[in-house]
């Protein structure tokens, strides 16, 4: 993991695409000045790392293939309004409507289906961290090829 970046307010980090280096990744944004330096419930901060954790996931995952050369970029700041985190993987990217397998686009009637798909081809089970991370921040964006994508939490 290299750090790019670091001020109270923004810490920008590279991360080869391997769990434990996305593991590092995470310790050292939940100990960076940009969380402890910003007076918000626990609970607020936690599910906002909960978010950032799955993203941070799918981008290693997905994006950067489990391969320790390719690099995964992470912009973690805070502003007086917001905690935001910005996660760009190397990967071709995706559309949210493509992912049968995502409890994301799971019909209303049907809050597993996602899983059965995920049975049929072959996929371990999962499938919940884009809905989960939604849950957990006010925006969720991601760029037009799905590759990057930006978590907003707003503060008091």
């Amino acid at each position: 993991m290299q750090v790019l970046a670091q001020t109270q307010q923004w810490i920008t980090l590279l991360v080869p695409a391997q769990l434990a280096s996305g593991e590092e990744a995470l310790q050292a944004l939940i100990s960076s000045a940009v969380l402890r330096g910003i007076e918000v419930e626990q609970t607020l901060r936690d599910n906002f790392v909960s978010a950032v954790r799955e993203v941070l996931w799918n981008a290693i995952e997905h994006g950067g293939k489990l391969d320790a050369s390719k690099l995964i970029r992470i912009d973690l700041l805070h502003s007086n309004r917001a905690l935001s985190c910005f996660v760009k993987d190397p990967g071709a990217g995706f559309h949210l409507s493509d992912l049968r397998h995502s409890a994301i686009n799971n019909p209303d009637e049907d809050a597993v289906k996602h899983a059965m798909i995920r049975e049929e081809q072959g996929m371990r089970p999962g499938g919940y961290g884009i809905l989960l991370a939604t849950n957990f921040v006010d925006e969720l964006i991601y760029n037009e090829h799905g590759n990057e994508v930006l978590l907003v939490k707003y503060i008091k």
